[in-house]
């Protein structure tokens, strides 16, 4: 009520405007000989001379207008339970609820005037039965009216027009502007008070002109549409059935109720209005939901062309462009000492991503070699030079008939969004060295962590007759196809190792035949379950295939890991001479100075809210988790014995990474165990699991993660263009409550970015 009373005030209010305006059986005893299609009362179809009842209208519209400060003071009343109980906000508060009441008093008191006195005098209203449906015969016209009911009624009529206006404005008024920043002097408050004790209900940053104009003209399109669609398909279309509840009367003594008695037939009808009243309130609500969709489609699309990064852009040069915004965008080169070629820096960030899919079994051998950059031997010169590969150029030339990944697979869309959206506006890189240190955050109660062998290919229960895994296998058959050609590389040189011979070697002293109907065998077991071996490595491979493609915590924390990978990735690009200082690519020195500085920027916490009531399967994938991501924290609670008798259990909150010292009992012994002031989980489930576990995090800023989240290589190389959009890179020098302080921007304090949900084929969505 509080944050949104504007969207009550928007919708209640006009939807009791309209209600009324159709509604004129209320105040209109003729109201069926005003209607053209109606033949009550007319001759040949001719409207009669009727009596004007717009007093009675517009007063009975206008108080409804009081609708509109009663919701503002509700809000204000429950915004006194959320702000500090000081003089300086309660003497606001109070203030604001003091005009709020005068305000409503002012709409409503003219209608206790109005309505005894909004009947035309001009007409003889004596004979007319109040209780009849409607009125069979038009009233008299007086020769000569009372010239003081006359004056009244001119007077009551001229009182109604004010306050409808009255009203009307204070609905705009009060839809329009936020609660905390009425009634308010327009100058800047530059002291501490004025800023740290502002009322949480009106903080909004102020909007750029292009940006405010585009946002007024999207909500000024959608209230339009709804205005008008409401009043035709809600309103007017409700009519007849309000007008009937209204007037239907039934005899008391025909229906009676054992506790009751006749009191639930007699108001039937009132009660059935009320509710279908209500429901036609919700669906004015819904209706605005509605246009926002239509409209906010219409201007995403329009902004999308403007940017250049709609799917349906007119545009063909957004992969042909792609090489030269990665040098633009996504590397620092303005502060490289030396300056090499753009086409020798943009290679290594191309192929490590190209590589990264390659490795998540995305991309097949060939699409591989499609898509890197190669070394060639030059025609002029001899020398050895890089080709960038075809696919840049293919895409915009109808001509090229190469397929460079499989038709609508995963890598199709990640290639695609990534080009995409780099034609948009990002804010300039800085080196690795100066981007500020962040932290993902995620926290974990009950999701699975790692997936079982047995719950990826037993079913799963007696009615079902697919697998989980036979499953996935159809929803990722391409990607299926390339993990079986890994792991049969895999196999074969095991076996090798081993002394013992293939299937193909043996396969070659038999007839041909023969010998593919041996390979065809051998491989079964690959195709079916992804290993034929039964020994770890193979089965956690299959596993661990199906973990990535389901709602698993190690999908999140594998590719959120990713960060780590994009920084030492960008430090060694953008730093060639360092490469050369510690004795190039692969040197065990170089992948220390790497590790040094992902460290440094980079860190992952998962706060486990049950690590330490984990069962057997539970503790030995977190474990897994720990040996494959070393760096990975994980924060979790210890509750230990109160000290006394009777007293509370002591709550420690621990931290562990994957360095920890196992101690005798297997458990990683804890850096720090900080005792807590009492039980943290306060009833919030992960918001609280999150709130202990804040204090391991470093850095200047957070990414808030769930534990069904996924991110790639290709999107976390753009982390230095994220933090940049705070634009906190150069921040002022005075402190900015200091009366000394320039007024500076509004500072951005979150950042979105849009989430693909992967799980309406695995889950219900968003799951």
């Amino acid at each position: 009520m509080t944050n949104f009373s504007r969207i009550w005030v928007m919708h209640v209010t006009v939807y009791w405007y309209y209600i009324i305006y159709v509604a004129n059986f209320i105040y209109d005893p003729f109201f069926e000989m005003h209607d053209v299609q109606s033949t009550v009362g007319k001759n040949q179809g001719v409207i009669p001379d009727l009596p004007n009842q717009d007093a009675k209208r517009y007063s009975l519209m206008a108080a409804g207008g009081a609708l509109a400060p009663l919701i503002c003071l509700v809000g204000t009343l429950a915004e006194m339970t959320f702000v500090p109980a000081n003089k300086h906000t309660q003497r606001a508060l109070w203030l604001r609820v003091l005009l709020f009441a005068i305000i409503l008093g002012a709409d409503v008191a003219p209608t206790f005037w109005v309505w005894p006195n909004g009947d035309d005098p001009n007409y003889d209203m004596s004979k007319v039965n109040y209780d009849a449906v409607y009125q069979s015969k038009p009233p008299n016209k007086l020769k000569t009216p009372d010239s003081g009911k006359l004056s009244t009624w001119k007077a009551a009529y001229a009182v109604a027009i004010v306050q409808f206006i009255y009203s009307v404005l204070f609905t705009m008024f009060l839809s329009l502007m936020p609660p905390t920043l009425m009634f308010k002097p327009r100058k800047k408050n530059r002291n501490s008070r004025g800023l740290i004790n502002r009322t949480f209900a009106g903080n909004f940053p102020p909007l750029k002109i292009a940006a405010r104009s585009i946002s007024l003209s999207l909500w000024g399109a959608i209230f339009l549409c709804k205005y008008v669609e409401s009043y035709f398909f809600l309103a007017l279309s409700f009519k007849d059935p309000f007008r009937w509840l209204y007037q239907f009367s039934m005899d008391p003594a025909t229906c009676t109720e054992k506790f009751l008695n006749s009191n639930l037939c007699a108001n039937q009808n009132y009660i059935t209005l009320a509710f279908m009243l209500l429901l036609d309130l919700v669906l004015f609500f819904l209706d605005t939901y509605l246009w926002y969709v239509v409209w906010n489609t219409v201007f995403s699309v329009a902004r999308s062309f403007y940017l250049g990064v709609s799917i349906w852009t007119p545009w063909r040069n957004v992969f042909s462009r792609l090489p030269k915004r990665i040098y633009a965008k996504i590397l620092a080169t303005a502060d490289m000492e030396v300056k090499y070629k753009p086409k020798v820096l943009c290679s290594q960030i191309w192929n490590a991503v190209v590589i990264s899919m390659y490795r998540e079994h995305l991309l097949s051998v060939d699409h591989v070699q499609k898509l890197l950059y190669q070394q060639v031997t030059s025609d002029e010169d001899g020398k050895r030079t890089l080709k960038p590969p075809t696919f840049f150029v293919s895409q915009d030339d109808s001509a090229f008939d190469q397929e460079f990944y499989p038709s609508h697979s995963e890598a199709e869309r990640r290639i695609s969004f990534f080009a995409q959206s780099l034609s948009s506006v990002l804010p300039e890189p800085v080196p690795v060295e100066n981007m500020p240190t962040f932290t993902v955050f995620t926290p974990h109660y009950s999701e699975k962590i790692l997936m079982s062998l047995r719950e990826i290919i037993r079913e799963s229960d007696q009615y079902t007759r697919v697998t989980v895994l036979e499953y996935l296998k159809a929803l990722h058959s391409d990607e299926w196809d390339n993990f079986v050609k890994d792991t049969k590389i895999l196999a074969e040189e095991n076996s090798s190792n081993f002394g013992q011979a293939s299937a193909y070697g043996q396969a070659f002293a038999q007839d041909a035949d023969k010998a593919e109907a041996k390979v065809k065998t051998d491989d079964l077991p690959f195709y079916t379950i992804g290993f034929k071996s039964a020994a770890p490595e193979f089965t956690l491979r299959t596993r661990i295939w199906a973990s990535l493609r389901s709602q698993t915590l190690y999908r999140t924390i594998s590719g959120f890991m990713n960060y780590a990978k994009a920084v030492k990735l960008l430090y060694r690009v953008e730093n060639p001479e360092m490469v050369h200082l510690f004795g190039g690519n692969g040197s065990e020195r170089l992948e220390q100075e790497l590790e040094r500085m992902a460290r440094r920027k980079f860190k992952f916490v998962v706060a486990m809210q049950r690590f330490l009531k984990f069962n057997k399967d539970e503790r030995e994938a977190s474990d897994f988790l720990l040996r494959t991501y070393p760096d990975l924290q994980i924060s979790y609670l210890e509750e230990m014995p109160a000290a006394e008798e009777g007293g509370q259990p002591r709550i420690y909150s621990c931290l562990i990474d994957g360095h920890s010292e196992i101690g005798a009992d297997g458990r990683r012994k804890p850096y720090y165990r900080i005792q807590l002031p009492g039980n943290p989980i306060l009833g919030d489930g992960k918001s609280d699991n999150q709130n202990h576990s804040i204090i391991f995090t470093r850095g200047e800023y957070l990414q808030l993660i769930d534990a069904n989240q996924d991110n790639y290589l290709e999107e976390c190389i753009k982390i230095r263009n994220i933090l940049g959009e705070f634009e906190e890179y150069n921040p002022p020098t005075v402190s900015p409550y200091s009366p000394a302080a320039e007024p500076q921007p509004t500072p951005v304090a979150i950042v979105g970015a849009r989430e693909f949900i992967f799980s309406e084929n695995v889950g219900i969505l968003g799951d």
